[in-house]
């Protein structure tokens, strides 16, 4: 570290730069109004490191700025005494390490998956080896509830321990995101910092430059809603110029659903790589594995289970061996939880009761205990009745999770609580008793739980009851048909899918009329103009809707409706119509699309899998921007080709039945570049290595000998100084993405329309 590079670190933790003065030898500074004196000396020898010397004491230049400005060593207290106490003392909390695999950024000579038995020690290694001359950003990845944010917590107590121990010298430090698609990261950060932690000694500036020394690795969890792609990008962009502001050092963890570099979309990855600029950084991807039927009963017999083998043949006998509630760790805990003290053929008759809808007969089973055993008060003598009854116990939390969604926040304060309850009471006819209890006891309801780290908060204990509930809610207001309140509902936010599968799941448990409910929902839609949460949402609940509205002996028919992401994947639809819809990029495979009928719609991109695909509908006067072909992702642009295609797969284009025209082959040259184009969407520089083993050994020659000329020729590539051992060579792209994925969308799968477009 030379003098200006003290110079900027110190600079980040004070109010102002005039704050620190550092000249001949010595340096003032005034941090956190502490005035600080020290003299700056070079150790002697022919490295000629900078040394401080404080009060006769004589430190490092990173270890002082590390303990004496930052205070690193307190931050790693706070970590350890806010830890939860699943990270703390695991094998009391039933923890179980998750294994998984690794997909290394594109500097590993091995591009394939790596299985890793034990994610945490991944993890601690990532940490305390960065990767020197770029900015390392690992996803972590699972589905909800399968223990990423557990798995960032204890990861962090570890090495916040090891670093006590001096055995590390880097914190990981936990960042929750809360799914808010617009907290700006300096905002989490700091509120991470004060709010959970209560350390208040730096600034978000200093916070990047100990990103950069290496010191901290920021652990963002709940980072998946803000990465669903749509046609905004903030996140993504976010993220670039986090990368950016890094200048090719330090290590970033994410948490999220769905790993940047899985998307298909050019546009939404030109986002994150036009953001980073020349700045070098490598993505790699951590993916945790489902839970194994030996992980379920070791967990078992953690929570001293009496035979935890024949509880998961008696589930996997009912639900199957893949279900949720076998592999996803938060079910696998509430499992047995129900399980404590019911025996082995209720469970059995509790699981089969109702397959489709089993998050609710889960649920239902946990409110029941909590019902009969918990919530009951004396009336006289021995003589002890339920406080409230199964279906009041669903009605109220309902309405926590619907304050929750109006207040746009994840937990209540307690005087917000006891209103809920008052309001509640007042419209079951509770008694004054009845309702203090009540106050009294839904602080202590075993799917809530405390919030914050003073306890001043009320949340549920995982997203997935609050999902649930907040389903349970959207199904009421849905079969009340108030079109004011729903609207209300659906203007807060993007409604989670599983949101939405449980109201019509409620709709179906309680019979309500669904063709009523998708009237409601398309008035609503017509109301809207432009782009919106209601609108999107609309399409979301229509598309749901119109599954279960199929019996009616009028065709559906929906108008000007904007539909999400994957909106046709794994649907079964019948006798619609589809006018002057929006479609963002779906899937059609595992669909069922009969009598079907798409008119004057806009696609932005169709993903279809060749091995089981059968489209038996119309198209009429659509645009599809894109076509992709599974499993080979094959991309096609051209208008042309992609009708070709669609009827391939059964679609017919037009009124009109015409012969099957033979599809042409995509030019090998264009196959080529997205394959290299695809490589910078790992890795902001790649070599001749990373190139051949992305290109195998059919392209690779094509590609040097016909390809790169080309593309450097018209300013596409550059050549980069190669800085490592032997003879490569490392290129950099000059272009911005964003243009190259625009002149591949007009290339008609052509090369030489591709070269044209970029000029």
């Amino acid at each position: 570290m030379d003098i200006n590079d003290f110079r900027r670190i110190l600079t980040a933790f004070a109010e102002e730069p005039s704050d620190v003065d550092i000249r001949a030898g010595k340096v003032v500074a005034q941090v956190r109004d502490e005035v600080i004196e020290a003299g700056i000396t070079y150790c002697p020898g022919e490295e000629q490191q900078l040394r401080i010397v404080e009060n006769d004491q004589e430190y490092a230049v990173r270890t002082w700025l590390i303990n004496r400005v930052a205070r690193l060593p307190q931050l790693a207290d706070r970590i350890i005494n806010t830890a939860s106490a699943t990270a703390k003392t695991p094998t009391q909390a039933a923890f179980i390490v998750p294994s998984g695999s690794i997909s290394p950024d594109l500097s590993s000579a091995n591009e394939a998956d790596e299985p890793v038995a034990d994610v945490l020690q991944c993890m601690l290694t990532k940490a305390s080896h960065p990767l020197p001359g770029a900015t390392s950003v690992l996803y972590v990845t699972s589905d909800a509830g399968e223990g990423k944010t557990t798995v960032i917590n204890r990861a962090a107590y570890l090495q916040a321990e090891r670093y006590k121990r001096k055995e590390s010298h880097a914190l990981i430090v936990p960042i929750p995101l809360s799914g808010s698609a617009f907290l700006t990261f300096d905002d989490a950060v700091i509120a991470a910092l004060v709010n959970k932690l209560r350390f208040n000694y730096f600034y978000f500036d200093g916070f990047i430059e100990l990103i950069r020394l290496g010191a901290i690795i920021p652990a963002f969890d709940g980072y998946e809603e803000m990465l669903v792609e749509g046609s905004k990008g903030e996140a993504v962009s976010a993220l670039g110029n986090l990368v950016q502001r890094l200048d090719s050092s330090g290590t970033v963890f994410i948490a999220a659903r769905k790993a940047f570099f899985e998307y298909l979309s050019f546009r939404t990855q030109a986002r994150l790589f036009d953001a980073i600029g020349d700045r070098s950084a490598a993505f790699s991807r951590l993916a945790l594995s489902r839970w194994s039927k030996e992980q379920f009963c070791e967990y078992g017999r953690l929570r001293s289970s009496a035979d935890p083998e024949e509880v998961y043949e008696i589930v996997s006998a009912r639900l199957g061996d893949r279900h949720p509630v076998l592999t996803r760790a938060v079910l696998v805990r509430r499992l047995f939880d129900v399980l404590d003290g019911v025996g082995r053929t209720e469970l059995a008759d509790l699981l089969g009761a109702n397959p489709h809808d089993y998050f609710f007969t889960f649920v239902d089973a946990i409110i029941k205990r909590e019902a009969s055993e918990k919530w009951i008060f004396k009336v006289s003598g021995d003589v002890m009745e339920p406080l409230l009854e199964i279906e009041e116990h669903h009605q109220l939390l309902s309405q926590v999770a619907l304050e929750m969604w109006q207040s746009s926040t994840t937990s209540l304060r307690y005087d917000v609580l006891d209103v809920i309850v008052d309001l509640f009471c007042e419209s079951q006819g509770k008694n004054a008793v009845g309702t203090r209890q009540i106050k009294e006891r839904i602080k202590q309801h075993s799917l809530l739980s405390t919030d914050t780290p003073r306890g001043q908060g009320l949340g549920f204990d995982h997203e997935d009851f609050r999902n649930f509930y907040l389903g349970e809610g959207l199904g009421v207001l849905l079969s009340r048909g108030s079109r004011a309140e729903l609207q209300s509902f659906l203007s807060v936010s993007i409604v989670p899918l599983a949101t939405i599968e449980q109201a019509v799941q409620h709709l179906i448990r309680s019979k309500a009329d669904a063709r009523s409910a998708l009237n409601t929902v398309v008035e609503i839609n017509q109301f809207e103009t432009g782009y919106s949460f209601c609108k999107e949402n609309c399409g979301s609940l229509s598309i749901r809707l119109a599954e279960c509205s199929q019996d009616a002996s009028s065709p559906l028919v929906l108008r000007g409706m904007f539909f999400p992401s994957s909106a046709l994947a794994g649907r079964t639809l019948r006798r619609t119509e589809f006018k002057g819809c929006h479609f963002q990029p779906t899937q059609v495979s595992n669909s069922s699309i009969e009598e079907v009928t798409f008119t004057a719609c806009e696609f932005e991109r169709i993903e279809i899998d060749s091995r089981d695909a059968s489209l038996r509908c119309k198209f009429l006067e659509c645009k599809v921007d894109s076509v992709v072909i599974q499993p080979g992702e094959e991309y096609v642009y051209d208008p042309n080709v992609i009708e070709q295609y669609l009827e391939q797969f059964g679609a017919r284009i037009g009124e009109s039945d015409s012969e099957i025209a033979p599809i042409v082959e995509a030019d090998e040259r264009i196959k080529i570049v997205e394959r290299v184009l695809r490589s910078f969407l790992r890795h902001s520089h790649i070599d001749d290595e990373g190139i051949r083993i992305r290109l195998g050994k059919v392209f690779t020659p094509k590609f040097f000998d016909e390809v790169l000329p080309e593309l450097i020729g018209n300013g596409v590539l550059e050549e980069a100084q190669w800085r490592g051992q032997g003879v490569q060579k490392r290129y950099k792209l000059v272009k911005p993405m964003s243009e190259l994925g625009a002149a591949l969308e007009k290339s008609s799968g052509k090369f030489d329309n591709f070269i044209s477009a970029l000029k």
